[in-house]
């Protein structure tokens, strides 16, 4: 990564992101995760409605032919069980 700069800690427990990493992130929601005593890592947050908008735009594709096969054809090579309904 190579971006870092040494901050300080507030009386209020307050850390100032310099404005160029802020650029950076494009956030202004971040996740803290402590690893140990030593190590605390920001993440950028994602958006419910970002991480929304990502699966509805997702396209899956595959193998066309197979889109269609019917599970009970292949069930026993993928060990598939049959299961009842209660």
């Amino acid at each position: 990564m190579g971006v870092g700069e040494i901050v300080n800690i507030d009386e209020k427990g307050r850390i100032v992101i310099p404005a160029e990493i802020r650029k950076v992130i494009g956030r202004r929601k971040l996740n803290v995760e402590m690893t140990d005593k030593d190590t605390i890592i920001l993440r950028a947050a994602t958006e419910r409605s970002d991480l929304a908008k990502k699966i509805k735009n997702l396209r899956l594709t595959g193998d066309k032919t197979n889109a269609s096969v019917n599970f009970s054809d292949v069930k026993d090579f993928y060990g598939g069980k049959r299961v009842e309904n209660p």
